[in-house]
């Protein structure tokens, strides 16, 4: 078990690497943005980077965690990796490439791009860039050294390279072509790394394994999915309601604060995965305790951080930006949601897909959604971005709701036919 333990941990060290370089540097360097860009072009930013997030989650359709499940489970198996392997990535670029259009529509189209065509369309790169990525793949073979190293030193160039060639808002189209190329640099050379250091062979899938692979990765495709409509639609939302870009800039900041915090947690709720997914194939309660052992660290982290923020929330809009400190009690509020983020990112994804009942967490989420976009656009639409975060703080408590009333159902019926 110290084994394990101890490949959980590493996996766990070199994805926080990854992820500190993918996503909290770019939400750390936003303090800079948004006070050389200012609270408008801050909003029209933080929009579009949102609206991509949401892309790269159709392009992943759930294979970050059907396929690095299927890669950890057959990682021995040379055939089946190699098959998985050729299978997803010809699945993602196809993918790639109708969201690629889509987007393209996307800007020309939508009102806040009106002024900033270019700015919209430079983000095309990120959605090539993130179809490409390997790391389902390195996260399966449990094998995160390389893909950490390469991503981190390109990510760590980009955000420098944002620092020092972004010095006024007329330079804000720079920021989507410079994270484009880290993306697509890291893509093409952690592809190569793949290949030449675990001697994958590209295998022309057949008919029968792209219907497998798109049939194990729907579940989660709908949960992810669902998942990201609420928690990186919250500015879209939003913007259908509130005509005050300052406003939507305003929200973006406290938004950006609690998804540094988040992006904390993914890197080690991504390393446990395929540990759990391990330990319920021994057993139910070998599962339940992996899950428990290793989440109570995290929940335990998020108590912590809301306690902090209730303290200090004046100081820190205050270091942000000054403008920022009369939303101090609303920051208050929002850093709730963190907890029931971790919380029911335990449930769902850890322990009932342990169970394998994703389809049972696919449903519970899309009641969940519809009921949480309901309450936002009612809340956008009433009371603008209060009634947003007021939103998204009751949907996450349904969600529990619903999680533990299953699970202890669950549980409950696997005693009894034990």
């Amino acid at each position: 078990m110290k084994i394990q333990d101890s490949v959980v941990f590493k996996n766990f060290t070199y994805l926080f690497i990854n992820q500190f370089f993918n996503l909290i540097v770019p939400l750390l360097v936003f303090p800079f943005l948004l006070k050389t860009l200012g609270l408008e072009l801050f909003g029209l930013y933080s929009f579009a980077y949102s609206a991509i997030l949401f892309c790269f989650m159709f392009c992943d359709y759930g294979f970050n965690f059907s396929g690095s499940k299927y890669i950890a489970i057959n990682k021995l198996d040379i055939e089946k990796r190699d098959i998985a392997f050729s299978t997803i990535v010809t699945l993602k670029g196809l993918i790639a490439i109708v969201i690629s259009i889509l987007w393209i529509a996307f800007v020309y189209y939508y009102p806040i791009f009106k002024n900033h065509i270019n700015f919209g369309l430079f983000f095309l790169g990120m959605i090539w860039g993130n179809a490409i990525n390997l790391q389902w793949f390195f996260q399966g073979i449990e094998k995160l050294g390389w893909y950490s190293t390469i991503n981190s030193v390109i990510k760590l160039a980009s955000n420098i390279a944002i620092l020092v060639l972004v010095k006024s808002a007329t330079d804000i189209n720079l920021i989507p072509l410079i994270y484009s190329t880290a993306f697509i640099l890291t893509g093409l050379i952690s592809y190569v790394v793949a290949i030449y250091s675990e001697k994958l062979s590209f295998i022309t899938a057949s008919i029968n394994a792209f219907k497998q692979f798109l049939k194990d990765g729907f579940d989660y495709f709908i949960t992810i999915s669902t998942t990201s409509l609420v928690f990186n639609g919250t500015i879209i939302i939003l913007s259908f309601f509130e005509k005050s870009i300052l406003i939507i800039g305003a929200f973006s900041a406290l938004d950006r604060i609690i998804k540094i915090l988040v992006s904390i947690y993914v890197p080690y709720s991504t390393a446990m995965y395929p540990r759990n997914m391990a330990n319920f194939q021994i057993g139910i309660s070998e599962g339940r305790k992996s899950v428990i052992k290793h989440g109570a660290f995290a929940l335990l982290f998020s108590i912590v951080i809301i306690v902090l923020i209730c303290i200090f929330s004046e100081a820190i809009l205050s270091f942000l930006y000054p403008k920022l400190v009369i939303y101090s009690n609303w920051l208050k509020l929002f850093s709730f949601w963190l907890f029931f983020i971790i919380f029911n990112n335990l449930l769902g994804y850890h322990f009932l897909n342990g169970l394998n009942k994703s389809g049972v967490f696919r449903n519970i989420n899309i009641i969940y959604t519809l009921i949480t976009v309901a309450l936002m656009i009612a809340g956008c639409y009433l009371f603008s971005y209060k009634g947003c975060i007021v939103s998204v703080i009751i949907g996450e408590v349904l969600l529990t709701t619903m999680l533990l009333i299953k699970t202890k159902s669950i549980l409950s019926n696997a005693k009894t036919n034990l």
